[in-house]
């Protein structure tokens, strides 16, 4: 078996999944939580990325929580937010299927339809998913936070988007690409992981090929290693998985509160026959920062950051140039994409 509940046809490289694997999962832990991700890069340069919260996967824990948290950004990178908590009797998911209600707001569907609508402070959407490739779970647990494992299903790398989106009271019909996957653990995210730096790419465009990759330094005590995960869709199905890789930054730019972040970025793999070179990245935007420790009181801040590291979120514009080998094949592109980075240094 794998993680969560997938009792699904196991393959070469994961599982295949089951509704029941973008459905809740819930535990009597009391960090517990879970998460469903969207997103959609539309043809008229607007983007949406949000999430649909059962309980809290920021510190301080509270299982209890109900939330909507949703950003849609113009073509020139402005931001607007819908964030908003609902009362817990407002709220429910089902634990067979994928249909998560946050008050009026619904997340819902079976490979490959997907439906998200979402209405709040005249931000909103009403948007399609169509899947244009399998839905994938890896056979085993791909990262943690302390000893709790952090439970991951993509049920779709790359779906044909389509529908309208609200910004400031204003509808706007859209098309576009979009990509989702599902989130659950037993504790919040504080970073305590396995990661002190991580950049991760979701459903990267190159031709026919859809790649889901990440990569960035472990913690101080694994040693500051490069490590990097590489999940190859060609067509409509999931060919090869590496986690022979790596990922660095360069040219470090501080922002206004005194974070670092790269101008540059650099993901390699190195899994002769399997997945071979590198994706080179060129900041054009920082369109989202969110410094995870704001809430925190002034002692609780200090004592986190000097023990455990200064955790902050980013989420950039960019210019990839890849060249890589897959399966013999060689890959290559350049263009524009989008991605998240976390950093817990």
């Amino acid at each position: 078996m794998g993680v969560g509940y997938n009792v699904a046809k196991e393959t070469r490289w994961g599982f295949e999944t089951t509704p029941c694997d973008d459905a809740l999962h819930p535990s009597d832990a009391p960090g517990w939580w879970e998460w469903w991700y969207f997103d959609a890069d539309f043809d008229n340069g607007y983007t949406m990325a949000g999430t649909f919260h059962f309980g809290s996967p920021r510190p301080p824990a509270n299982p209890d929580v109900r939330f909507i948290e949703i950003a849609l950004y113009d073509p020139a990178g402005d931001k607007r937010v819908a964030r908003k908590r609902y009362p817990k009797e407002q709220c429910s998911a089902s634990e067979d299927t994928c249909k998560v209600v946050i008050g009026p707001n619904v997340f819902e569907g079976e490979a490959p339809t997907f439906h998200l609508f979402f209405q709040e402070g005249g931000q909103g959407c009403d948007i399609t998913y169509e899947s244009l490739v399998e839905g994938y779970m890896p056979k085993g647990p791909t990262s943690s936070v302390g000893s709790a494992v952090v439970n991951w299903v993509i049920p779709t790398a790359r779906a044909k988007v389509s529908g309208t989106i609200t910004w400031e009271g204003k509808t706007i019909e859209v098309k576009g690409v979009g990509y989702h996957d599902h989130n659950w653990s037993d504790a919040p995210m504080s970073g305590a992981g396995d990661s002190e730096d991580l950049l991760a790419l979701m459903g990267l465009i190159i031709g026919d090929w859809t790649l889901v990759c990440s990569g960035g330094r472990a913690r101080r005590k694994h040693g500051y290693e490069p490590y990097g995960v590489m999940y190859a869709y060609k067509k409509d199905k999931v060919v090869a998985v590496s986690t022979k890789g790596g990922g660095l930054g360069s040219a470090y730019a501080t922002n206004a509160v005194g974070v670092e972040y790269p101008q540059s970025y650099r993901l390699w793999w190195n899994a002769p026959g399997l997945v071979e070179g590198e994706i080179n990245f060129s900041l054009k935007q920082v369109i989202d920062f969110m410094d995870l420790h704001r809430r925190f009181k002034p002692f609780q801040r200090w004592f986190v950051e000097t023990y455990v590291g200064r955790a902050a979120y980013f989420r950039y514009r960019l210019e990839y140039d890849a060249d890589l080998t897959i399966l013999g094949e060689k890959v290559t592109g350049k263009g524009l994409t989008w991605c998240e980075h976390h950093k817990f240094v």
